[in-house]
């Protein structure tokens, strides 16, 4: 029986219908079971690294010489040599006079100290917020309603059209001060408050975006009043009464001392998409924000013509409650300062590093108090010690006067690799000849106009280095050394570069965390290795299980499931 494209369409969507008929149930227990991320071992995933080989290049030489410039800001003490003179290897060539080297030293050592008080002080206000939000209770999100009638003003009659006001409230970067009113048409009439020096201006936010993630802000006095325009634009209500735009939200502060940086004392949600028709646009309503007691709500001058102002709607008013405040923060707030405390605390470890790396150079700079002569040769030049050096030239020059050197360069990522008696092996290109030499000299001014074959750009430093037995080497022959290789396996845990993600400068890791789920993993960073291979120096044991960082489904409280890569064909 032959079967056409046609048949076969109709026998799989008949097929599909006895699935969906016969195994209803499986169809839709399968559509809400969830996703399981899959999670392998740190056994698994973590690789072993092992010692490199560096090798330098250079050019032989027969004739090398020795260039002393001073160092920046130094006093030359004593100057051993004078111009003709033989030297040997090892003969002191000058003295400097290491006062302000040893005052820099101690600069730099107050200067560590006094970030690792601000380290400890930081760590500390960082636990203190931490504190703050395990002790901040649950609480809910408010939103202040208002009816669609207000009896005192069952009708929108504006007396005389009113211009268009802006779409968006934000007029002026900041406010001139803190409201007791909150105006959004200065110009109707408001002789119910005659003694009124609270018009300020048509309330201006703070800070924020109008959204419901970030709200207007605008600070506030204690009971602050809302103008009924104040309500119509949060809702997005033109002066017709019709809504044209989107509604706003906002937020009411009272901090302490009525200022933009006091404590956060109270504080209430203001949602204009709840505003379901316009209100009357002189009309005022009052709030308790702040508030003790309703009876504190007005001073008395402040009740127009011995009225009382209308209220919020029952359950309209409600402030953010006080449990979620806690030490000036609202919830946002606080979560904000952790992350803004949590990034100062890294910044003063980065500086910690750098006083680390400065203290470092300002020692070394004192172990060379006294420069010797890297060659057997003779003095060329000796500088004036009241002048020091002339347009950049080198301060002493030593030309050598036998022996078969090597010239090169080593780069930055080697530097700290490569010093003053290390023994290297190499092999020449041209005549193939093999070779031991002793590093004499690296210099500590870098090279200029050299660039790395990838195009990178790297800082290089001259180097020398002597060989004792020069049989078969040939004047300016390039040639290639090798530095010993690290022996044995490096320490550390290693993973591969895809299971790491990085955002906002924190990198990190899925791992499986409590009961099954999957949560976010802060790590803290090494060198990289072949450009995939990182050290993981914190965060990580050989006892977890990470996930693929990649795919929408992959995020915190999801649900994981063990696996294996050699089960899976990975490798």
């Amino acid at each position: 029986m032959r079967i056409t494209k046609k048949t076969a369409k109709i026998a799989a969507v008949s097929t599909a219908g006895v699935l969906l008929l016969g195994g209803g149930i499986w169809f839709a227990a399968g559509k809400l079971k969830k996703p399981e991320i899959k999670v392998y071992s740190m056994e698994e995933l973590s690789q072993q690294m092992w010692g490199e080989t560096n090798s330098l290049e250079g050019a032989v030489s027969s004739n090398v010489s020795q260039e002393v410039r001073l160092m920046e800001k130094q006093l030359v003490s004593q100057v051993h040599v004078q111009e003709g003179q033989e030297v040997k290897e090892g003969d002191p060539l000058l003295t400097y006079d290491m006062t302000l080297v040893n005052i820099d030293l101690e600069m730099e050592k107050l200067n560590r100290e006094q970030l690792k008080v601000k380290k400890k002080g930081l760590e500390n206000e960082l636990k203190n917020l931490k504190d703050d939000k395990k002790n901040m209770a649950v609480g809910r999100v408010y939103k202040v309603e208002f009816l669609s009638n207000i009896e005192e003003n069952p009708e929108i009659k504006p007396e005389e059209p009113k211009p268009e006001q802006p779409e968006t409230p934000q007029e002026q970067a900041r406010p001139s001060g803190v409201y007791k009113r909150l105006y959004r048409d200065i110009t109707i009439d408001n002789t119910e408050f005659p003694n009124d020096d609270a018009i300020i201006e048509n309330a201006i936010p703070y800070s924020g975006k109008g959204t419901k993630e970030e709200p207007y802000v605008y600070v506030c006095q204690k009971g602050v009043l809302i103008q009924g325009e104040f309500l119509n634009q949060l809702a997005g209500f033109d002066v017709s009464g019709n809504r044209v735009r989107e509604p706003y939200y906002c937020k009411l502060e009272v901090r302490s001392d009525n200022s933009f940086d006091g404590t956060l004392q109270a504080a209430m949600i203001l949602d204009g998409s709840a505003i379901e028709s316009a209100v009357e646009p002189s009309a005022w309503f009052r709030t308790r924000l702040g508030k003790n007691e309703w009876e504190e709500m007005l001073p008395e001058e402040d009740v127009p013509q011995g009225e009382v102002l209308p209220e919020l709607p029952d359950g309209t008013g409600n402030e953010i409650p006080e449990e979620e405040i806690v030490g000036g923060y609202s919830k946002e707030e606080l979560e904000k300062a952790i992350k803004e405390k949590e990034k100062e605390i890294k910044t003063t470890e980065l500086d910690i590093k750098e006083a680390d790396l400065k203290i470092k150079k300002v020692e070394q700079e004192l172990q060379s108090e006294t420069v010797t002569s890297t060659v057997n040769g003779t003095v060329k030049k000796v500088g004036d010690p009241a002048k020091g050096e002339i347009d950049g030239d080198p301060f002493i020059i030593v030309e050598s006067s036998g022996g078969v050197y090597i010239k090169g360069v080593v780069s930055e990522a080697l530097l700290e690799k490569v010093q003053p008696g290390q023994l290297v092996t190499g092999m020449a290109y041209e005549s193939g000849t093999f070779f031991e030499a002793e590093v004499k000299e690296v210099s500590p001014y870098p090279a200029s106009g050299y660039q790395s074959y990838d195009g990178r750009e790297l800082t290089y430093y001259p180097f020398t280095a002597y060989i004792a037995d020069s049989t078969g080497l040939k004047d300016n022959e390039m040639v290639s050394m090798d530095l010993p290789a690290d022996e044995g396996g490096m320490s550390g845990l290693f993973i591969g570069k895809e299971y790491i993600r990085s955002k906002n400068g924190e990198d990190f890791v899925y791992k499986e965390g409590k009961n099954g789920k999957l949560e976010k993993q802060p790590i803290r960073t090494g060198q990289t290795f072949y450009g995939s291979i990182v050290e993981v120096k914190d965060g990580l044991t050989m006892e977890d299980h990470i996930a693929f960082p990649y795919g929408k489904k992959v995020k915190e409280g999801a649900k994981v499931k063990r696996a294996s890569l050699m089960e899976e064909n990975i490798f």
